[in-house]
């Protein structure tokens, strides 16, 4: 049964969604739209009087920033108005076209909607939900004038633009969009460089140059393991199209789009004027009016503190095209608008009580891991002798029988500062979808991915510290002598909380051949990980928190472009 609020399935993967009824906001000039974001603003706590002041004085600035790019026009009715204090869906569409290829400098990329991702802002929910529409979904397209037309959801940016495709996805998803945001891919490169590039994992190598005679397309060459990226190369980790499901092409651009914010969503508050021109130099909007900034401004104040929920868009995976029947589409709508899982599962354990409490876990029955190879675990002994901290291995982990050997790559990291700091990199291949997690060790005490974590536990001699995406645990990180050491999870976060934890404690030092390794007892157990507790930040932080949201809908097309085949 659907949940209260939830549209109910289309009839077709293209048909006729339920008709929704979007109230029309009452007309009111920027003093009335000021005093409701003053009230909210008092509401909630964040400030006094003269914090307030700034608030709003910044959203003329983002106006402003706004301004630098000509606004999205959209016929009437395509967009549905914001209500004030009504939840908001925004449209974030990713324009990919590029230059020829070098080698073919007679081939035209047509401009795709290279990924389609919707956020969903509503403070009633437990969380701000992100859904990628895959590109390849087959749809119908009903272009003016034209006769319909059964293709992939993406073909419809190419023939009738930002318009057409709006008005399809709000066709085959039931959903009202209420902005819409564009970025090419020129302006990502730009906005990455100039926001100060980012640090995040990259899960493994990537390696592609086109060659003649040979498969064109987007090149790519990456290293694996957690390093600094800047523009060229996160456009080729969010760009890259191959060798890949449409689910784990979408998740790679969602897990980029959260390491940005993750990493400069507390700052932005204090280098808000920087991210504002970032913002508007990046981004094609139709949001340019004051009272429909302030909206969303007073919404996200609203929301605050809300972690972001990555939502899987159910499809059926096919050599050239993705399928969804009505039932998928509507339990991946349904996911997306309740903020909640739309399959039950059953609890994993009692939760704590606390944010980053100091739970003490009790073994039992758990996860079913597969021991790590002897070869494997005699590859890390020979890159162990280059490391200035010991190297830590799982000896037992979550895989499967047809996975490609684990690689280990021993690298330095360049921190913040500009000090380089050894480290190392371990790619565990989990399954025949192309999925990946990373075992990382390094000297660098603390990098900006271990930031602020979402709990604190105690296993045996260990403190854990656990990351939370949604309801997965996307990193698990602990420290161990003079190395900081980490398990990060596939990009679509496959990996269940118990076993993440479970695998952590089998991640011991790796010795000479036929020594007994120290560290957590070798049985596999069923670790407590504990339901996060909301807890207030200060000041900057909310505020960083808000603006950044702010800045981010404007960022995220920058993580989505998707290469045309």
């Amino acid at each position: 049964m659907s949940a209260p609020g939830t549209p109910p399935p289309p009839a077709l993967a293209g048909g006729p969604p339920p008709h929704t009824e979007v109230p029309e906001p009452p007309h009111r000039g920027r003093w009335l739209a000021r005093r409701f974001v003053l009230g909210g603003l008092g509401v909630m706590a964040l400030a006094g009087a003269a914090t307030a002041v700034v608030a709003l004085n910044e959203v003329d600035k983002v106006v402003e920033a706004l301004g630098q790019n000509r606004a999205v026009k959209l016929a009437p009715k395509v967009l549905a108005p914001a209500s004030r204090g009504a939840p908001q869906t925004l449209l974030l569409v990713g324009d990919d076209r590029r230059p020829p290829p070098r080698h073919n400098p007679n081939g035209f990329v047509v401009p795709h909607s290279n990924e389609m991702l919707l956020a969903r802002i509503d403070p009633s929910k437990p969380t701000i939900s992100m859904l990628s529409i895959p590109r390849e979904l087959q749809v119908r397209i009903e272009p003016p004038g034209a006769r319909p037309r059964v293709d992939r959801i993406n073909v419809a940016y190419t023939i009738g633009g930002i318009q057409l495709m709006t008005e399809t996805i709000k066709r085959v998803l039931g959903i009202p969009v209420n902005h819409v945001f564009v970025v090419t891919f020129p302006k990502f490169k730009r906005a990455v460089n100039e926001m100060g590039c980012v640090y995040m994992t990259v899960d493994r190598r990537y390696f592609h140059v086109n060659e003649p005679g040979g498969e064109q397309y987007f090149e790519i060459n990456l290293q694996p393991g957690y390093q600094r990226v800047c523009g060229t190369q996160a456009l080729e980790f969010v760009a890259n199209r191959h060798e890949d499901t449409s689910l784990t092409r979408d998740a790679r651009d969602q897990r980029f789009l959260l390491e940005v914010k993750a990493q400069y969503g507390a700052s932005l508050f204090e280098s808000r004027e920087k991210f504002e021109r970032i913002l508007g130099r990046a981004v094609e909007t139709d949001l340019h009016g004051s009272g429909q900034v302030l909206d969303l401004l007073e919404l996200l104040v609203q929301a605050q503190g809300k972690p972001v929920r990555q939502v899987p868009f159910q499809v059926n995976l096919l050599p050239s095209y993705d399928t969804a029947t009505p039932q998928q589409i509507h339990e991946s709508v349904r996911s997306f608008l309740t903020g909640t899982s739309a399959i039950n599962r059953q609890k994993l354990r009692q939760p704590a009580h606390a944010r980053r409490s100091h739970a003490h876990a009790r073994p039992s029955s758990g996860p079913s891991l597969t021991p790590t190879p002897g070869a494997a675990l005699a590859h890390a002994r020979v890159a162990a002798a280059s490391l200035p901290f010991a190297l830590e291995y799982p000896r037992r982990r979550d895989t499967f029988g047809a996975a490609v050997p684990d690689s280990v790559r021993v690298y330095d990291i360049r921190d913040q500062r500009g000090r380089l700091q050894p480290s190392y990199a371990i790619v565990v291949d989990r399954g025949p979808l192309g999925e990946f997690y990373d075992v990382q060790g390094t000297s660098w005490a603390d990098p900006p991915l271990l930031g602020n974590p979402s709990e604190t536990i105690h296993v045996g001699s260990r403190t854990y510290e656990l990351f939370y995406a949604g309801e997965h645990v996307k990193t698990i990180a602990w420290h161990d002598g003079e190395g900081t050491y980490w398990i990060q999870n596939t990009l679509t976060n496959s990996v269940p909380p118990q076993t993440m934890l479970a695998m952590a404690e089998q991640t011991v030092p790796v010795v000479s051949a036929g020594a007994t390794a120290s560290g957590p007892a070798a049985g596999v157990h069923a670790l407590a990980v504990p339901a996060r507790a909301a807890t207030g930040d200060g000041l900057p932080t909310q505020l960083g928190d808000v603006l950044g949201l702010l800045t981010l809908a404007g960022l995220a097309p920058l993580a989505l472009w998707v290469l045309a085949r």
